[in-house]
């Protein structure tokens, strides 16, 4: 019964760390640099609301923005599927999309150190609206 039991236990192991494995090799640079960007829009979201929390949401918008600015020195990793006469297309609309983005976070940070609570939220239904458009646009097909 114990040598059951340990060979379950060795077998779910496996099986986790092959999919901890799989996880990490999907996580490209792009990847990474896009989960901090997530990261601090989820944060500033549940805190946009609070005046006392100006400056760290200004601080989370800084960050965003240099990775952001990484992103836009990467190619999403759906631009080696793409034939080679559309690549330059392809990734000059990646760039254009992800300026956007930039460009939105300029009028984000612009709203917050107004004090635009109002104006912050509007922003961030449209930074949804561009995330979800780019995710369709240049994320690989699920597998």
């Amino acid at each position: 019964m114990k040598f059951k039991s340990l060979l379950t236990l060795v077998a779910v192991l496996a099986v986790g760390f092959n999919f901890a494995a799989m996880a990490a090799d999907d996580d490209t640079p792009l990847a990474k640099a896009m989960k901090v960007v997530n990261k601090n829009i989820r944060t500033m979201k549940r805190q946009i609301d609070d005046p006392a929390k100006k400056d760290d949401n200004l601080a989370l918008i800084a960050t965003a923005k240099k990775s952001l600015d990484e992103c836009l020195k990467l190619e999403p990793a759906k631009t080696k599927d793409v034939p080679a006469g559309d690549k330059a297309a392809y990734v000059a609309k990646y760039k254009e999309q992800m300026n956007g983005v930039v460009k939105t976070f300029d009028d984000l940070e612009a709203a917050v150190k107004a004090g635009k609570t109002d104006d912050a939220k509007k922003i961030f239904e449209k930074l949804s609206d561009e995330k979800e458009k780019g995710h369709k646009d240049f994320n690989p097909d699920d597998k």
